[in-house]
């Protein structure tokens, strides 16, 4: 009998192994170059450390409510207060549609392409539908490029 409850407690603790939650990085170009480097999304979410809004995303995130996994995407957690990050991530992301209402996230692909934005307070199931519809953007585009391996993302062309 406690074979059974033994290897139960094994699978759970593999299968949590594999979906932790990635690392944050603070610097919103040191996240795509790693995003595009590993051919991962991106999670960027740009708020402030005060925020209840941005750490209740965080926590989510980190007790695996929302499915951002370190398999899967490449995290960035950026302070909207120093102004260098600020001004880059709106240049960056300026025609995504933000309200008023912090943490504004954008999900992209490899690339840094955009392919889902929210801000403002959500549930797990509220960002888990955002992030679905990300990836559904990513694998309607097709497999990389010269690559040996199916991808979600595709190389843009040259030039671009």
């Amino acid at each position: 009998m406690k074979t059974p409850a033994l290897l139960l407690t094994l699978a759970v603790l593999a299968c949590s192994a594999f979906a932790e939650a990635p690392q944050p990085l603070t610097d919103m170009h040191k996240t795509l170059s790693a995003a595009g480097q590993q051919q991962k999304m991106a999670f960027i979410l740009l708020g402030r450390p005060t925020c209840g809004n941005c750490n209740a995303t965080k926590a989510m995130i980190r007790e695996g409510k929302i499915p951002v996994t370190a398999d899967t995407y490449v995290m960035a957690d950026l302070n909207i207060d120093d102004a260098k990050t600020e001004g880059e991530f709106m240049r960056k992301y300026a025609k995504e549609k933000f309200g008023s209402t912090l943490p504004f996230i954008v999900v992209t692909d490899a690339h840094g392409k955009a392919l889902a934005s929210s801000s403002g307070y959500k549930d797990a199931a509220q960002w888990t539908a955002i992030l679905e519809e990300a990836k559904t953007k990513a694998v309607a585009k097709g497999p990389a490029t010269g690559s040996t391996a199916p991808s979600i993302f595709k190389t843009p062309p040259a030039g671009q």
